[in-house]
């Protein structure tokens, strides 16, 4: 799958709020917590080790014409699908920095011991971050605690034991799904 449907994805979640440099961090958090909930990468391009982060080249000349300003949707590919993983992955990032000045997603992004830092080279654009590294960086600083999956596992088995009014079977398998985020055990 392509950066830029994750990126219209994201785009349409938040209102087209988020400037390039948002995008680019908040996709990073994406591209990590899917690798880490899945196995897999949620989109296929690659993230470079720039001066200023994290960066997916197509990303950044698809929306560099906003410069500093809110990206708008100018994607010609479909959105994720309501509900799947991919959508989660990055709803689910979203909702994990919606509260993070831009000042701060460079500190998450740039942290101690990240893939970012690992595979920058100042002033050298074209250095891959693998994918391998990203996910480790999710094992390292991202990864639910066992007592975080206990938590979530009675939280989803209670619901489940209790049928919601408001909620279908589907639903309420679906909810579990993404409490426990895919494959935590």
């Amino acid at each position: 799958m392509s950066v830029l449907r994750a990126a219209r994805t994201l785009g349409r979640e938040s209102d087209w709020s988020l400037s390039n440099l948002e995008m680019q961090k908040v996709l990073y958090i994406a591209q990590m917590l899917h690798l880490g909930r899945t196995g897999k990468p949620l989109f296929t391009n690659r993230f470079e080790a720039w001066d200023y982060g994290p960066v997916v080249p197509d990303l950044y000349h698809a929306v560099k014409q906003f410069r500093y300003e809110a990206v708008q949707d100018v994607f010609e590919v479909p959105f994720f699908e309501w509900g799947s993983i991919e959508f989660l992955s990055v709803c689910d990032s979203l909702t994990m920095t919606r509260h993070l000045s831009p000042g701060q997603l460079i500190s998450y992004t740039h942290r101690p011991g990240g893939a970012w830092e690992a595979h920058r080279k100042p002033n050298v654009r074209g250095e891959t971050i693998p994918l391998a590294d990203i996910r480790e960086e999710w094992e390292r600083y991202m990864r639910p605690s066992p007592a975080a999956v206990a938590w979530a596992t009675a939280m989803a088995d209670e619901i489940e034991a209790r049928p919601s009014r408001y909620l279908e079977d589907t639903d309420e398998r679906a909810f579990r799904a993404r409490l426990l985020g895919g494959h935590l055990h």
